[in-house]
């Protein structure tokens, strides 16, 4: 076991919460986790001595204290929800694991097992971000560096299938208990050749169960046993994640901005052959065409009635119209609401298309809850 490290403040410009890396960031592991495919995603926190922090600069317990205070909120009008008060609990712990391992005082090494809530596994319908046909568990391997910063690796296992992530914990000398396995974390002590190599192992033995199980092959859950990263992807098309974020800047939706993203990226996965001398005529960096190119993926979808759900959020179309319905209203948690969704250009804005990003001084538009301009709105129409 390592000695505990003392407390030594990190450098000022590692401690500036940079809001637009966090946002991006936000948008790029959401749309990974809403997109079909598996989802791998690692992730650094430097340690002070006393605090972690993410690659953005935040701290991390605000973060977790903020989530479980939410979920108090939440539960307190939709007493269904009771099961995120337990998770974001367990989540606060493993925090503090987290920091315990950072300081020295815990093995170099946790595996965390997120399993599907149980309380949705029969639920008809995608709530809160939790995909009911996937039922997804993150894996989670959290593992130290001798700087004492922390690496975190996820990657998701559809199904959640109880048989194959107990192959796990039997995998690594240890037998579960009954019920959800969130808060049933292991901790080891590990070399660093085996701490690179974990979390494929650990996909690798959730998968030859269920080959056991259910013949085929497998990977991270899936029959489609490509192993194409669907963060890699999403990371590749830094266009329209930064478009998200100009647009989030000037008070755009984020859940409408985040049903176009998913949309645009579902089409952008499609393999269309585009002359190479189309392509130069494209002026990929402009804000408005790549705006223009999510809303109208974004109207597609809508009219297929699609939506998506990753990382806490469940986006979906509403009455055939822009916006997107409270998933907990929506999914039958709590009581229906009573007011109007009507679309409506009533709010003043920057629009997200032809005023991203606001020039000084320039006067709001009134938009509607996409964040568009009905002048705009009628040109995407067209």
């Amino acid at each position: 076991m390592s000695e505990v490290l003392a407390a030594q403040p990190l450098e000022t410009e590692q401690t500036l919460f940079n809001w637009e890396h966090r946002a991006y960031e936000d948008a790029a592991t959401w749309a990974a986790e809403a997109l079909e495919g598996n989802m791998r995603t690692t992730f650094r926190y430097r340690f002070d001595g006393k605090e972690l922090y993410a690659e953005d600069g935040g701290a991390l317990l605000p973060i977790f204290e903020d989530a479980l205070q939410d979920a108090k909120r939440i539960i307190s009008k939709h007493p269904n929800l009771q099961f995120e008060l337990r998770r974001r609990n367990a989540e606060l712990n493993e925090y503090k694991d987290m920091v315990a391992m950072a300081s020295g005082r815990e093995p170099n090494t946790m595996i965390t097992v997120s399993d599907f809530p149980p309380e949705l596994m029969e639920y008809p319908h995608d709530v809160g971000g939790y995909n009911v046909s996937r039922k997804q568990t993150m894996l989670r391997v959290i593992t130290r560096e001798p700087d004492g910063s922390l690496i975190m690796r996820s990657q998701s296992l559809d199904l959640s299938d109880r048989k194959a992530l107990e192959a796990i914990y039997n995998y690594l000398g240890r037998t579960p208990e009954a019920g959800e396995l969130l808060g049933q974390r292991i901790k080891l002590q590990l070399h660093s050749l085996e701490q690179d190599v974990l979390i494929d192992r650990l996909t690798g033995v959730y998968d030859q169960s269920l080959q056991r199980q259910y013949g085929n092959e497998w990977y991270a859950g899936r029959l489609d046993a490509r192993r194409h990263n669907t963060y890699d992807f999403v990371r590749a098309q830094h266009d329209l994640l930064h478009a998200v974020v100009q647009a989030r800047l000037s008070g755009g939706s984020v859940q409408e901005l985040y049903y176009n993203l998913a949309a645009a990226l579902e089409k952008r996965r499609r393999p269309v052959f585009i002359k190479p001398d189309v392509l130069q005529q494209i002026p990929t960096d402009s804000q408005m065409l790549l705006m223009e190119e999510m809303v109208v993926a974004g109207r597609q979808a809508k009219v297929e009635g699609k939506h998506y759900s990753g990382c806490g959020a469940t986006v979906r179309p509403e009455g055939g119209a822009l916006g997107v319905n409270n998933e907990l209203n929506d999914s039958g948690f709590g009581n229906k609401t009573e007011e109007s969704t009507k679309y409506s250009f009533d709010k003043k804005m920057h629009c997200v298309v032809c005023q991203a990003p606001p020039k000084e001084g320039e006067p709001k538009k009134m938009c509607g809850p996409c964040g568009i301009c009905r002048s705009c709105d009628t040109k995407l129409k067209k």
